[in-house]
């Protein structure tokens, strides 16, 4: 399960708003978790209260997990209501990683054999593994890494 932290900084509107959404969309393609460091943000006007609604509601159709910290900034009970807020970053890490202890990752499907599979995380062809460690995916030739649970991490490439 893929995890991403999103620092946001001055006044949470339309114009952060969207691109979050559009970004955390572009993420959710596969079940995430997404941690939102409000530490610098200002003020969250009603607008940014509106995608804060849909990024909420886009994260649960998705099977993804969304929490915030640090915001400092007065804002109403909704917002609250929407998004788990904690005070600190390692707060908010340890909750969202709490929402996935008990649950099977998103992208392993394990048969009643002891066959495992996961999906590419670039061209989603379903692919066998048994133990962890480096793949190379046959169809898209994307390098990525499982762990023991079946996670995929892929490598960044540097151009």
């Amino acid at each position: 399960m893929k995890s991403l932290l999103f620092r946001l900084a001055g006044t949470f509107s339309a114009e952060i708003g969207s691109e979050l959404y559009l970004k955390l969309k572009e993420e959710t393609l596969s079940p995430s978790l997404f941690c939102l460091d409000f530490s610098e943000v200002e003020e969250v006007t009603e607008v940014g209260l509106e995608f804060i609604r849909k990024i909420t509601e886009r994260c649960k159709e998705t099977g993804s997990h969304v929490a915030g910290f640090g915001l400092a900034a007065p804002v109403s009970e909704e917002v609250s209501s929407l998004l788990v807020l904690h005070p600190t970053e390692p707060d908010c890490i340890h909750y969202l990683e709490s929402l996935i202890l008990n649950e099977t990752p998103a992208n392993e499907l394990t048969p009643k054999s002891e066959e495992k599979t996961i999906h590419c995380p670039e061209c989603q062809t379903l692919l066998r593994w048994k133990l962890a460690g480096d793949y190379l995916c046959p169809s898209c030739k994307i390098k990525f890494f499982v762990n023991k649970k079946g996670w995929v991490s892929t490598y960044e490439r540097l151009v």
